[in-house]
């Protein structure tokens, strides 16, 4: 038997960004119902390292790095305002990060990166072997150059995820596990979503915040977005080293603030296949032991994996549907979706409310929705 009941707007997936817009929508007077298979923070919002940084990703340097810098001041704009207790702290914190170079090439990339950097006035300088063996002595030796970069932001992403989506149930925001299977339109206007225990949800808002899986839901367009896969692990290594983000050859270490240290990560297209491997666990292990040695004499406490959403063109899909009056996209963000995630759902929320479209570069209306 179908039961029916009604909302202010439907959230699918409960990752980030559609916990962010359920506090965005909540705060503006909604209440909306979030929906996910799995829970609030079941996937990569589970997993992601957690980084804030605006000196590297797609865009960068370029349209992208003002636009990241303005993400980074809505995540400590939002962690003063909700003052997280210590029960449910996420953590944010600045982090230091060290790029190595071991040989001439290298160096002057690095030395290009910092060049740019200090122009758009991040905090970044040039080093030599005396000052990163300083800094980190567990690094192998034959490195020629760095770049020391203090300009990066670090939260636990999975307390994060936790902390708005209870501040936006706080507000009026309701959650609620279920496959959303199907979404309705008549005459060019979303009528509601239908799930696969057969309720159904009648609603004038639906957003796809969904991860890579907007496509299998029947009635949303299909985007161009696919699952890219990466793996974490997480040691156990004695000592206070490595708080800064150590990163050479594409792999990155730190040491985060209950003692583990993370490594990581790759990009993989592997479908959707989440499965933590021994192919995803020896790529890291190989690669970040390859730079610190000593990780080798580490125990890994747990691998973990999880499928970034990434949009065709690196850039996220954020703002309404041409197809249905009422369908918004918040998607596509990749390794950039906890640290976009309060400026997506603000986005979002600015388009419904105010009718204010996101800008350009991240606008929805770049796409040809099939």
């Amino acid at each position: 038997m179908t039961s029916t009941r009604t909302a202010d707007a439907v959230i699918i997936g409960a990752g980030a960004v559609g916990c962010a817009v359920a506090l965005q929508l909540s705060r503006r007077g909604l209440f909306p119902v979030v929906i996910d298979r799995d829970g609030i923070a079941a996937n990569a919002s589970a997993f992601a390292w957690g980084g804030l940084s605006a000196h590297f990703g797609s865009g960068v340097p370029g349209p992208m790095t003002d636009i990241y810098r303005t993400a980074i001041a809505k995540h400590v704009e939002l962690y003063e305002e909700l003052s997280p207790s210590a029960d449910d702290d996420w953590e944010l914190q600045r982090v230091t990060s060290l790029s190595l170079a071991d040989g001439d090439e290298s160096a002057e990339t690095i030395a290009k990166d910092v060049a740019w950097m200090k122009s758009e006035g991040f905090d970044a300088e040039l080093i030599g072997p005396e000052t990163i063996y300083e800094l980190e002595p567990s690094i192998r030796s034959g490195m020629v150059a760095a770049s020391l970069v203090n300009a990066g932001w670090e939260l636990d992403s999975l307390a994060y995820t936790k902390g708005i989506a209870a501040d936006g149930e706080h507000l009026g925001a309701s959650f609620q596990i279920g496959e959303v299977t199907a979404v309705a339109s008549t005459s060019g206007k979303v009528r509601h979503v239908e799930l696969a225990d057969g309720t159904r949800i009648d609603t004038p808002i639906i957003i796809a915040a969904t991860g890579p899986w907007t496509s299998s839901i029947d009635g949303i367009p299909p985007l161009p977005i696919k699952p890219i896969k990466g793996e974490i692990l997480r040691l156990q290594r004695d000592g206070s080293d490595l708080h800064n983000r150590v990163g050479f050859g594409g792999f990155n270490v730190g040491r985060k603030p209950d003692g583990t240290v993370w490594a990581g990560t790759y990009e993989w297209d592997r479908g959707f296949n989440r499965d933590v491997t021994e192919e995803g666990r020896r790529h890291i292990w190989d690669g970040v032991t390859g730079y610190i040695p000593s990780l080798s004499q580490s125990a890994i406490i747990t691998s973990t994996a999880c499928l970034r959403p990434v949009a065709e063109d690196g850039f996220p899909i954020v703002g309404s549907s041409t197809r249905a009056d009422g369908l918004y996209y918040a998607n596509g963000a990749g390794k950039k979706g906890i640290l976009l995630s309060p400026l997506m759902a603000e986005w979002v929320a600015n388009s419904i409310v105010d009718g204010t479209d996101p800008p350009d570069i991240v606008s929805s209306g770049r796409i040809a929705e099939a």
